[in-house]
């Protein structure tokens, strides 16, 4: 005989809030994606330089501007601190992380090498089909590029940039076959984009995938299939980067110690 509710068995099993499961999962859902994308708006905030080291954010505020309760505000903000980009000021709110030239040359520390190794196994695999989608990744990136520049504000074209650079890193990582190396060299991307937004504007309008010509030196190098030549490209360019962040910003800090690759 099929049982009914009313009958001594439960419609439904429910949590310990008394939702039946299957709502509380979906309002847990909802909460996460809410979550996301504060989370992404902030840190988005942060990387382009709206937010600059130092400035405090208050949960309450952003809340109001994004349209969300504050709990979902605060798990994006709290990722945020693990993450290094926020710190927790007890009854004042959270501050973006201010910038540590010991944590800058950590960074290029680690990042050439990761990225001198990823360049090292894509030379070893360079084929003729990956200088094909390079150049095809570049026309599509010049032609956006200039789009841009005649109407874009200039926080998107901010972001442009950063993602493109990100791209050609991560292409070369891609061909080289080691998906944990890609994961791991987009984060120190993102990480060591906070520092170039402290750059002016005009340091940052730049030129745009191989038509940066390290860039461009970084894939000839590559394609030459000689590690070591693709290994030397890439600590040139990741120590004049950091050179002219050091003169930029901070004109009187010596020249950077050895990157160690």
């Amino acid at each position: 005989m099929k049982a009914h509710p009313g009958d001594g068995q439960p419609a439904a099993r429910s949590g310990a809030s008394g939702w039946p499961r299957e709502a509380h999962g979906r309002a847990s859902s909802a909460r996460t994606g809410l979550a996301d994308r504060v989370y992404t708006h902030v840190k988005a905030s942060i990387l382009l330089g709206r937010a600059r080291p130092g400035d405090v954010l208050a949960a309450h505020a952003l809340a109001q501007t994004l349209s969300v309760s504050r709990t979902p505000v605060h798990e994006a903000l709290k990722r945020l601190v693990s993450e290094g980009y926020l710190v927790s000021q007890p009854r004042v709110g959270y501050a973006v992380t201010p910038v540590n030239l010991g944590e800058l040359r950590d960074l290029f520390q680690v990042r050439t090498r990761l990225e001198a190794l990823s360049a090292e196994l894509a030379a070893k695999t360079w084929t003729e089909e990956d200088m094909n989608a390079f150049q095809a990744a570049d026309r599509q990136a010049q032609r956006r590029h200039r789009e841009l520049r005649q109407a874009a504000e200039p926080i998107e074209l901010a972001q442009f940039l950063h993602n493109e650079h990100k791209r050609f890193h991560s292409m070369i990582a891609n061909i080289g076959g080691n998906r944990r190396l890609e994961r791991l060299i987009s984060d120190l991307q993102d990480e060591t984009q906070r520092f170039w937004a402290l750059l002016p504007d005009d340091q940052l309008v730049g030129r745009v995938f191989l038509a940066d010509d390290a860039h461009a030196a970084i894939l000839t190098a590559i394609a030459t299939q000689d590690p070591a030549k693709a290994r030397a490209a890439v600590v040139t360019h990741l120590r004049d980067g950091v050179q002219l962040m050091l003169d930029t910003v901070v004109p009187e800090y010596p020249p950077p110690e050895d990157l160690g690759a």
